[in-house]
C-alpha cells in the first residue's frame, strides 16, 4: 500500500494536469457566472472575487503552460546512442514538477481532492511498478500511489491517459480558488533578526534540499539521515539537521503533515536535544507562504527557529547562516543583506551560506541564476568573506570549482524529486562543475539519478563532509577548511 504522502502518478503528468486545469478554468468561468461564494473543504469563506480572481490567474497559467512546459529546466534527456533504442520520454511525462505558482496550486488541490475519504474519485493506494522490468523487491523509482483506472505506459514510455473527468469539479476549483487566494495575501516576513545558536565545536549537521516529495525514495534518504543521527548520538555529537526548502507542490498544510513531518530524521521527542531547521523555498510560497510560518515553523522540532525564515548557528571556528531566497523568489528579502553584512564584521568565524536557491548553475545559465543574491550579497563576496555555500533548487549533486568569491560551491538538491541522469560517468563536466554524481537507476529506458545528502562533521576548525545516497552509502567526501 502506497503511504499517505506519495505522490500521484497522474498528477505528475504535464498532460494530466493541463486537462484537468482546462475543466478548472470552465467551472471558475460557471462559479463567476453565477457570482458563487463559499465551497467545501475549508473554503467556505471564499468570496466572488476570490473566483473571479482565480480564473483570471488559471487563465494566463493555462495558456503560459500550453505553450511551453513550465516543469524543470535543464533536463532534456540525450538522443539515444544506439540504433534501435527509443528516446526516453519528456521527464514531464513522470515528474511534472511546475515552477509555475498557479499550476502547482492546482496539483495541490488535485492532490488533496483525490485524496480525501468523502471524494468520489479516491486514490487507489497499491504498489505500482514505474516500469515493467521493475522487480516487486525494489522501490519504486517515482511513486506507488495511482488514480482508479490508471493505465501501464505505451511502449513508447508514455502512460495512458485518457480523458479523465472529476466527478466533483467545483470542488476543485473551490480549493484552486483558496489557493490562489493564499497566494496572492502572502504571509508577512518575519524581519526580526534571529536569536544565534551556539553549537558544539564537534557538530554533525546534516543537510538534504528539495526533499518534501514524500515518495518512496524521498523515504529512503530519511531513513537513511536517521541513521546519521543515531549514528551522531552514539558517538556523543551534538546534531542539526536541515532542509534547504521546497515541500511539493505548493506548501500546502497536508503536505507538511502527510509528506514532510512523518518522514523528518528527529522524533518530535527528539526535540529539545537535536536541532531542525526548515529554509523557505519556492514551492513553499506558492500558497502564500502560510502554511510554512504558520504550521511547520510551529511543529515543537522547528521552534528555536522562531517563525523565521532565516537563522545562524555558529562555534568557535564555524557560523553557518541560513537565508530565504524563496519569499522575494529568487531573491534575498530585506533586511538579510544588511544582517549578514553586521553579522560578518562582529564575528570571525569562517562563514557557510546556506540558501535555497543557487549562485551559479552548470544546468541553468540564464541572466536571472544568482543575480539578487551577488548583488545584495555583493559587498561580503568581494571582500572573500563567504567561505561555503550550499543550496539546492536544481534537484542534483553537484560540486563546483572554486569561484573568485566562493572557496566552496555546492549544489545539494537531490533529497526527493527525480530527474533524468543525462550525463555518461566518465564524460566530461558542465563547466563551473567539478564534480557531479553520474550514477543512475536504470529503469526501462529512462537513467534516473540518484538522491541523497551531506553530512557535515565539525572538528575544530575543518569539516569533514561526506556525500550520502538514498541507499546510505557513502559516494564521495572532502574535508573543508
Amino acid at each position: 500500500m502506497a503511504e499517505p504522502g506519495s505522490l500521484i502518478a497522474e498528477v505528475l503528468n504535464r498532460l494530466f494536469v493541463i486537462q484537468q486545469l482546462e475543466d478548472i478554468e470552465k467551472w471558475l468561468h460557471q462559479d463567476v457566472d453565477n457570482k458563487r461564494e463559499g465551497g467545501g473543504a475549508g473554503t467556505a469563506d471564499l468570496a466572488a472575487a476570490d473566483y473571479q480572481a482565480a480564473l483570471d490567474h488559471v487563465s494566463i497559467a493555462l495558456a503560459q503552460e500550453k505553450a511551453a512546459s513550465s516543469g524543470q529546466p535543464g533536463f532534456v534527456p540525450p538522443a539515444p546512442e544506439r540504433r534501435g533504442r527509443r528516446p526516453s520520454p519528456p521527464l514531464d511525462d513522470f515528474v511534472f514538477m511546475s515552477r509555475d505558482p498557479i499550476v502547482s496550486i492546482a496539483q495541490s488541490a488535485l492532490e488533496y481532492y483525490f485524496r480525501n475519504p468523502e471524494s468520489k474519485d479516491r486514490l487507489v493506494q497499491q504498489d505500482m511498478p514505474d516500469d515493467r522490468r521493475r522487480s516487486a523487491t525494489e522501490v519504486p523509482v517515482i511513486t506507488d500511489a495511482r488514480l482508479p483506472g490508471g493505465g501501464p505506459r505505451r511502449s513508447s514510455g508514455r502512460r495512458l491517459l485518457d480523458q479523465f473527468s472529476i466527478t466533483d469539479p467545483r470542488w476543485v476549483s473551490s480549493l484552486v480558488a483558496m489557493g490562489v487566494r493564499k497566494l496572492r495575501g502572502r504571509h508577512a516576513f518575519n524581519p526580526t533578526k534571529p536569536e544565534p545558536i551556539q553549537i558544539s565545536d564537534q557538530a554533525r549537521v546534516i543537510l538534504v534540499g528539495d526533499w518534501g516529495s514524500g515518495i518512496p525514495r524521498a523515504r529512503l534518504v530519511g531513513q537513511a539521515m536517521r541513521k546519521a543521527v543515531e549514528e551522531a548520538a552514539g558517538e556523543n555529537r551534538e546534531v542539526q539537521v536541515i532542509h534547504l526548502g521546497d515541500v511539493y507542490y505548493a506548501g500546502w498544510e497536508y503536505e507538511y503533515r502527510d509528506r514532510f513531518l512523518p518522514y523528518w530524521p528527529v522524533k518530535p521527542e527528539e526535540a529539545d536535544k537535536i536541532g531542525s531547521w526548515c529554509l523557505n523555498g519556492n514551492h513553499d510560497m506558492y500558497s502564500g507562504g502560510h502554511a510554512y510560518f504558520e504550521y511547520l515553523l510551529k511543529d515543537p522540532r522547528f521552534r528555536k527557529q522562531g517563525q523565521r525564515s532565516f537563522f545562524r548557528l555558529f562555534n568557535r571556528n564555524w557560523q553557518l547562516l541560513g537565508l530565504d531566497t524563496a519569499w522575494d523568489d529568487n531573491g534575498l528579502k530585506d533586511p538579510q543583506s544588511s544582517w549578514v553584512k553586521q553579522v560578518l564584521e562582529e564575528n570571525k568565524q569562517k562563514t557557510i551560506l546556506l540558501t535555497h536557491h543557487q549562485y551559479l548553475s552548470a544546468y541553468e545559465d540564464g541572466p536571472e541564476v544568482g543575480k539578487v543574491l551577488g548583488e545584495k550579497l555583493g559587498p561580503v563576496l568581494d571582500n572573500k568573506q563567504v567561505h561555503t555555500w550550499f543550496w539546492g533548487h536544481e534537484h542534483r549533486f553537484v560540486i563546483y570549482e572554486p569561484t573568485i568569491n566562493v572557496q566552496n560551491a555546492r549544489l545539494i538538491g537531490h533529497g526527493g524529486v527525480p530527474v533524468y541522469m543525462i550525463h555518461k560517468e566518465g564524460g566530461g563536466y558542465v563547466k563551473p562543475a567539478a564534480f557531479e554524481d553520474r550514477r543512475f537507476i536504470a529503469s526501462g529506458l529512462e537513467h534516473w539519478a540518484m538522491f541523497g545528502f551531506a553530512i557535515l562533521d565539525f572538528e575544530g576548525d575543518k569539516i569533514n563532509v561526506s556525500y550520502v545516497d538514498e541507499k546510505g552509502a557513502a559516494i564521495k567526501s572532502e574535508t573543508v577548511q
